[in-house]
């Protein structure tokens, strides 16, 4: 796994999954995705708010006057380039599998219902590999386009997995599964 994604983010598990659909890859050098992603950015700011640095450390970096950018900008270039990199590829992917399923998820977290204690459906961590029904890949792709907080990430798979697993429907009510302390989360597709 690339140190420069969180192993328990769903945002970054998704980020790179999409990355094995790339059709070519995306420049090596940071300079160079600096030059891409502020192709893709409203203006230097935008980008600098973006990657947690200041303006003036951009510039910098792009200028490569500080040498090598410190280990920290070069994850968040390699995070924004995995998350910005081939969109009509990504676009076409997504829409592809919320129509005709085939989206997988594999990880290690506290799983479970939130009722009652002692049956075998209790919350505990679970390591598991379920793929998703239709309707959640949807959801989820269309949340992570709008850029949701990882809890909101984390309800829907929760409910996929939940409706998968244990063939409860959020849908009909039941708000029941929760997922959470995730160790590591991937998609596969």
């Amino acid at each position: 796994m690339h140190p420069a994604f969180d192993p328990e983010s769903i945002t970054d598990a998704l980020d790179r999954a999409d990355m094995d659909l790339w059709t070519r890859q995306p420049p090596r050098s940071d300079s160079a995705r600096l030059r891409f992603l502020l192709s893709r950015h409203a203006n230097h700011h935008t980008l600098a708010a973006r990657l947690r640095i200041s303006p003036a450390e951009l510039q910098a970096a792009l200028r490569g006057r500080r040498g090598a950018p410190s280990e920290q900008l070069h994850y968040a270039i390699t995070r924004e380039v995995a998350r910005l990199w081939q969109p009509l590829i990504r676009r076409w992917a997504h829409h592809s599998l919320a129509e005709r399923g085939g989206m997988m998820v594999h990880f290690r977290g506290w799983f479970g219902f939130t009722g009652a204690a002692g049956s075998s459906d209790d919350g505990r961590f679970r390591l598991l590999t379920e793929q998703l029904p239709t309707l959640y890949i949807s959801r989820l792709f269309r949340a992570r386009e709008q850029e949701a907080d990882e809890e909101t990430l984390r309800r829907i798979v929760a409910d996929a997995v939940g409706e998968a697993y244990f063939r409860v429907s959020p849908t009909r009510g039941l708000r029941m599964v929760e997922l959470k302390d995730i160790d590591y989360i991937e998609f596969s597709y």
